[in-house]
This record gives structure tokens, C-alpha cells and sequence, in this order.
């Protein structure tokens, strides 16, 4: 699997915050300071390079480093980010860096920053109070980082690795996918809406880029009738790193009516039949699940000179 580098520079914690985050939504990965940098680390695959813009400017230790480092950042994919006051600033730093280093990123992104004045050291106090002075601002805590910016600018982050992945042969993934599918039956199925989520292990019935599932009911159903996006895991025992095998699919969840005859068709493929179905003391509700996306991890990929990770879009 493709491996993710965070090289940041922090002075007051911010950005190494935005590096954390960055580093557990796009593993696997590890974040490091330019401090801490060491070769090995250019065995990375996909290398994000974040820094505060620090009196208008990217934190110098960073520029120093990419000065260091710019030949080996050459064969890399690389993306740019920063923590900034004002974001059109940022990005024009960031276009100057890109520039700098000779490297055509994947993306540059401003996320917001904060500045709070009991945290700055004696020489950092003086300065930036001078410069708002100058520029007739209130010397006053600003904070513009928020969690859901990051977060999201990591998932950006994420989709832009998973396009960097080896793919298998031109249709061999659909049928690898369908294979696994129809070799097992049994699935955890994740439902939420609003603070309520619900992890249901569940039988299903698969066909044609669709999922069947029978159930009595339960607190799921509450989540589905708010929230038709549902995600389900299908996946064999774990025995080994060399053995991996699991999918995480991404779907919308629908009520399929009794009356229907698509209903009475899943329970004859099912080998049920409708009457006894009917007769039940309580109603046996279908649920069919649409695939739009599937991630499939597993190892044999591997053998085929591909990334272990794939993903099938229906």
C-alpha cells in the first residue's frame, strides 16, 4: 500500500495539530518535523508539506529545508498546504514555494491558522504587535483553525493517494470484486443519522451490483428511513499481513415492499418461499442495498503487480 509523509515546521502547535489529523485519515502514514527528518524517510510514496506562514512568509526552517531536499522531492507526489491568517496570502506563498522547489504539486491549500497572544515568546510578541500595529489591526487573538476544515482537506488528501494506486488489469477488479461477494454471505452494515449510529452483523444475498438483506427490524431501520447512506464490510478472517482480504463498500439503503415482485423474486433466489415468508408471526422486511463504491483490500493484488488496495466504483 501506498505510504503517506507529513513534513511539517510548527512553532506554537497548529500545524503539527493539522499534520496529526492529516496522517490518520491518509494512512498508513507517519508526520514529522524538519527536524526530524531522516533518509529513510524517502522511501514515501505520497509526500504532503505543511508549514505556518510566519510574518507573511513560510516558516524559515522549512525553506530551508526544502532547499536541502528539492532533488530527491523531484520524483515525488507531493502536495502543498499552510495555516494562515489570510488565506490569498497563503496560497500565493504556497505558489512561490511550488515554484521554488521545482515541484508540480498535486495541490496547494490554505487552511485557516490561529495567532493567540499569551502563547507567542517575548521576541514573537513584540514583532507581530508592531505589525499589527502597521497595519491597524487590534492586537488580539485570531483563530480561524477549525477541526472540520482539516479533516476535510485530509480526506481530499486521501482521494488524491488513492488515484496514485497501481490498478489491476482493465476489468479484472469487477469480477474479483463479484467473486468475493458471492463467496460469502455474511456482512457488518453501518446505518447513522444525526449522534446515532448502529453496526448490525447481518446475512446478505447478493446480485448485480445489489445487496439483500432480510431482517425483523431494529434500530437500524430508524437510521435508514432518516439516512439512506449506509457503508458495509465484507471480509475473511485476518491470518497474515500476506493473506489480507476485505471490502469496505459505500452504498444507499431502500425498503423493498412485499407487494413488489422484486421481493418474491430474492426469496425464490433465496430458495424461500413467499408463502411461508407471509405466514410468519411478524414481517420479515427486505432491504436492498445499491453499491456506488467499493473498497477492496487483498493481498493476491500484489501478485499481479498491482497495489493491494483497490477501488471498484458501480
Amino acid at each position: 500500500m501506498l505510504k503517506t509523509l507529513i513534513i511539517y515546521s510548527s512553532k506554537y502547535g497548529s500545524t503539527r495539530n493539522a499534520a496529526k489529523i492529516i496522517a490518520l485519515v491518509t494512512g498508513p502514514a507517519t508526520y514529522i518535523s524538519v527536524k526530524e527528518f531522516k533518509p529513510e524517510h524517502k522511501g514515501f510514496d505520497f509526500i504532503i508539506i505543511g508549514s505556518p506562514i510566519y510574518q507573511e512568509k513560510i516558516e524559515p526552517s522549512l525553506m530551508e529545508f526544502l532547499n536541502e531536499n528539492r532533488e530527491w522531492l523531484k520524483e515525488k507526489q507531493v502536495s502543498l498546504f499552510c495555516l494562515c491568517l489570510e488565506k490569498n496570502r497563503g496560497l500565493a506563498e504556497l505558489t512561490e514555494l511550488q515554484d521554488f522547489i521545482k515541484v508540480k504539486a498535486l495541490s496547494l491549500d490554505a487552511i485557516g491558522g490561529r495567532l493567540i497572544i499569551d502563547d507567542l515568546d517575548e521576541k514573537d510578541h513584540g514583532m507581530i504587535k508592531e505589525f499589527f500595529g502597521k497595519v491597524k489591526l487590534p492586537f488580539k487573538d485570531v483563530d480561524f483553525y477549525k477541526l472540520d476544515e482539516v479533516v476535510n482537506y485530509s480526506l481530499k488528501l486521501k482521494s488524491l493517494k488513492d488515484s496514485m494506486m497501481v490498478p489491476v488489469e482493465e476489468g479484472r477488479l469487477r469480477v474479483a470484486v463479484e467473486e468475493f461477494l458471492i463467496k460469502h454471505n455474511t456482512c457488518t452494515l453501518a446505518t447513522g443519522h444525526a449522534d446515532k449510529v448502529r453496526s448490525t452483523p447481518i446475512e446478505y444475498y447478493y446480485r448485480d451490483g445489489n445487496f439483500y438483506l432480510l431482517s425483523e427490524g431494529g434500530e437500524k431501520f430508524a437510521n435508514i428511513l432518516l439516512n439512506e447512506n449506509v457503508s458495509m464490510s465484507v471480509y475473511e478472517n485476518y491470518t497474515g499481513m500476506n493473506s489480507l482480504a476485505g471490502m469496505q463498500i459505500t452504498g444507499k439503503a431502500f425498503m423493498v415492499e412485499e407487494e413488489d415482485n422484486e421481493y418474491s423474486n430474492i426469496l425464490k433466489l433465496k430458495g424461500l418461499n413467499l408463502k411461508d415468508i407471509k405466514s410468519m408471526p411478524v414481517k420479515m422486511n427486505m432491504i436492498k442495498i445499491t453499491i456506488e463504491k467499493v473498497e477492496f483490500l487483498n493481498s493476491k493484488f500484489k501478485i499481479e503487480n498491482a497495489d493491494a488496495k483497490q477501488i471498484c466504483k458501480f
